[in-house]
């Protein structure tokens, strides 16, 4: 730098002789070694960290253009002081007063200052952060003459340390956000002692660990819970998350610790992941059945991220199954048929938990309908000993005649109660009984044996799943009793029971999976995180989408939604589950359900938000087809009414007396039975060995029911070629003539005592061509309106059969021409 004489002194020389220059210096013999081929002036502007220097009075002496850059000034040598040329801040943005600064303290006190992180503002008014490092320079004489300082640029460590935050930020939104419940503990401790005991020699820690539970005990209270997300509190039924960050023995049970055991035996073999299901208590002190996983970061696993998911109904229902399935093979095991009933009051007691069974077995004596007392569980049998069996009551009777179950949270409130004599109630000394559950148990022939009856004492015991529980078991007694059915009553429960575990698994599955589509924006809409499953939904790999706008998913008609949601979000408001339309990358649309929610800084300021995608496809889809399967049952209602009226009215025409009437609507609708039953399609096998047909013994069995004799000749009249048909074709074929002939029946020629119809069957050789002739009916218009039969038999001959049909309206009757392909109607 510049002393006041002029010369320069070089900063990287502690002591130099009064009024040597940086260039004297170069020249005379120094420590350095290479000073006189690398002028110290030259080093210090080759720098890429800032470097200045001033005089013993703060006047800039020196800068570099690393300086320049950092700082935005290129302030006037020996003329600027240090303190003019910039504006010092600390790191919170207050100002730094100059004679604070480290470059001012280092001119006063004359010792090195560094190390504090410091903010300038340039003349533009943005401010960078940095480190200084300011020294006192003195010459060879010891006197002072100035000092330097470095200036250490941290900007890419803070925007190392902004994005950290933000991946905190958008880790905490999901943490709290999350459809699971998740705990983040720190294992440190209990690390602390897994490696005093491999100190200690210890090899074998699962047996040493089973041998002395005590220390399994003391790795458990070792376990900090550091945070829980509001999903866990809602599982765990805890007012505040204080309540569940004590220890977590406040939410294990006995079993727990086998398995918390395989969680430190993870650890100990270097693993950092480890899943299972297990039981826990709520803080209420009931049980849930979980899966969780726990996942270990951090060299002494220091953060454990656990998620759990409430597999409660899963669990109870497979409990259900190994009942039932226990049931089955007592069954198949034991023809007593005591030892058999036993085991089903049992079973049931248990899982309906009911403090006492009991099943009763109808039984009519001349004094009217008692029961008497079959099997009971939970109880010694001398409970009953002192009481009268039970009677046909109010109570009793919709159990004892089949008429339904019975479920009551507090049966003394029930109004059926307390109407009996001679005890109006329960008599003295009755086993306690609030919660009363009572299912008939019938046999398939309908005979009603009796019924399972349940108690406890406590109210609202017996939940809508131990009713179907109990149902299902009352069956089994039911085939127990008959004797009947028993192999395959056996196969079905397995069957059952082997599809929901599949089930089961397979939820599992995609809730590990987690096949939701989840995403960050900002408050611009712009894409900041992707997830797999939204890549999967989409269609969009990460580096597609991310930076570009959220509108990209949205169709043109719906843009709309996105700047409502924008400005919920804005509000600090959350949008659950809406539900609304959004495009894949290959541009077809798909349903979903939305949950977005906003996403906070540090500061608590809104700075986007996150959404979670669930396709809906399957659903609506559903719905559709539950509209159109209920559409076609009100069509087929109505024509059934509609033809029954006919047939009975033509009949009558005809009848001589009641008995005739009688037996021609009886053989009319019989034949209207069996034609109906050609139109629907055969499930799992059933009847299927019926074959093929002949074409005209399908229009015979399909117009029956409409035979008979005019003025004219015969009603109904089959002509023509004759062929097979398959049996695959006959419901379809079926279907579309049943249309034909319900419209005539309503509207056509059959609908008056005087039509008739002709059909004509001509085969083509590629095709048949089936020729209906109405004449004799009403007078016939032509329309362009379609009903749902007319819909429905053109969509069947269109797609199943590749077919047409062609209408000519002619006023004295209706002709159809129905051509279809030969090889659609004989395809097996």
């Amino acid at each position: 730098m510049k002393t006041g004489n002029g010369h320069v002194v070089d900063p990287g020389v502690q002591s130099l002789p009064s009024g040597a220059s940086f260039e004297e210096a170069s020249t005379a013999p120094s420590e350095l070694g290479w000073a006189d081929s690398y002028p110290a002036e030259e080093i210090l502007k080759a720098l890429p960290a800032a470097v200045y220097t001033t005089d013993a009075d703060g006047r800039i002496a020196f800068f570099n253009e690393a300086a320049v850059s950092l700082l935005g000034v290129r302030s006037e040598l020996g003329k600027a002081d240090f303190w003019s040329s910039w504006r010092l801040y600390r790191p919170d943005g207050t100002p730094l007063p100059y004679d604070e600064c480290p470059m001012a303290l280092t001119l006063k006190q004359r010792l090195p200052v560094s190390g504090n992180e410091t903010l300038a503002e340039r003349p533009d008014g943005t401010r960078v952060a940095f480190v200084p490092y300011a020294a006192p320079l003195f010459d060879r004489t010891g006197a002072f003459v100035g000092a330097v300082n470095l200036l250490a640029d941290i900007k890419e460590r803070k925007a190392t340390e902004q994005r950290g935050q933000e991946g905190e930020t958008r880790f905490r939104s999901l943490f709290e956000n999350v459809g699971a419940a998740v705990w983040e503990q720190d294992f440190s401790r209990v690390v602390d002692l897994l490696d005093k005991l491999r100190a200690e020699g210890l090899s074998d820690l699962r047996s040493y660990l089973e041998a002395h539970p005590e220390v399994l005990q003391e790795a458990i209270t070792r376990v900090r819970i550091l945070d829980v997300n509001p999903f866990a509190v809602e599982l765990f039924e805890a007012t505040r998350k204080e309540e569940l960050l004590r220890s977590l023995s406040s939410v294990f049970l006995p079993e727990t610790s086998a398995i918390f055991l395989e969680e430190l035996v993870t650890i100990w073999e270097g693993g950092r992941r480890f899943g299972s299901d297990v039981a826990l208590r709520t803080l209420s002190g009931r049980r849930i059945d979980v899966l969780f996983t726990i996942t270990f970061d951090g060299a002494r696993c220091e953060r454990a991220y656990v998620t759990i998911l409430d597999i409660s109904k899963r669990k109870a229902s497979e409990r259900r199954f190994e009942a039932v399935d226990k049931i089955a093979k007592a069954i198949a095991s034991n023809l007593d048929l005591d030892y058999i009933v036993q085991t089903v009051t049992d079973a049931a007691t248990e899982l309906t938990g009911a403090k006492f069974g009991a099943f009763f077995y109808n039984l009519t004596d001349p004094e009217g309908e008692r029961y008497t007392l079959y099997t009971l569980s939970g109880v010694p049998r001398e409970a009953f000993a002192n009481f009268q069996l039970p009677r046909n009551t109010a109570i009793f009777d919709p159990t004892f005649h089949g008429l339904g179950v019975v479920r009551s949270g507090n049966i003394r409130v029930d109004p059926r109660y307390g109407k009996s004599a001679p005890y109006y109630g329960m008599p003295k000394g009755h086993l306690p009984v609030v919660s009363y559950l009572a299912v008939p148990v019938t046999s398939h022939s309908g005979e009603v044996h009796g019924g399972l009856f349940f108690g406890h004492d406590e109210p609202d015991v017996f939940t809508a799943e131990a009713e179907e529980t109990v149902i299902s078991i009352a069956a089994h007694a039911a085939i127990a009793i008959d004797n009947a059915q028993l192999f395959r009553a056996k196969e079905r429960e397995v069957s059952e029971r082997r599809q929901a575990e599949r089930a089961a698994q397979q939820l599992a599955a995609i809730v590990e999976s987690s096949e939701d589509a989840i995403l960050s924006m900002d408050l611009n809409g712009v894409i900041a995180s992707w997830n797999a499953g939204a890549e999967r939904l989409y269609g969009y790999a990460d580096e597609e989408v991310i930076g570009r706008p959220v509108t990209l998913l949205i169709p043109a008609d719906r843009l709309g939604e996105e700047l409502d949601i924008l400005a919920q979000i804005r509000a600090g408001d959350r949008v659950d589950h809406f539900e609304t339309v959004r495009r894949r990358k290959d541009g077809a649309l798909i349903p979903v359900s939305l949950r977005i929610s906003p996403i906070y800084d540090d500061a608590g300021l809104i700075i986007g938000a996150s959404k979670i995608a669930r396709d809906v496809s399957e659903r609506k889809q559903a719905e559709q087809q539950k509209d159109l399967l209920i559409q076609e049952m009100a069509h087929r209602v109505k024509n059934l009414f509609t033809v029954s009226s006919s047939v009975v009215t033509l009949s009558a025409r005809s009848a001589k007396s009641a008995e005739e009437l009688a037996s021609a609507v009886g053989a009319r609708l019989a034949s209207l039975a069996r034609a109906h039953a050609l139109t629907l399609p055969r499930l799992g096998g059933a009847e299927a060995a019926e074959g093929s047909a002949t074409l005209k013994e399908l229009l015979g069995t399909l117009l029956s029911p409409y035979a008979g004799d005019t003025d004219q000749g015969q009603r109904v009249t089959i002509q023509g070629d004759n062929l097979w048909v398959s049996r695959s074709a006959i419901t379809g074929l079926a279907l579309v003539v049943h249309e034909f002939a319900t419209n005539a029946a309503k509207y056509g020629a059959l609908s008056t005592d005087r039509g008739q119809l002709d059909i004509e069957c001509i085969d083509h050789g590629q095709t048949l061509e089936l020729v209906w002739t109405e004449r004799g009916g009403p007078t016939v218009e032509e329309t362009e309106t379609e009903g749902f039969g007319t819909k429905l038999g053109k969509l069947t001959l269109e797609k199943q059969f590749r077919g047409e049909i062609i209408r000519i309206w002619k006023p004295e009757g209706l002709i159809l021409r129905m051509i279809v392909p030969k090889d659609r109607l004989q395809q097996e």
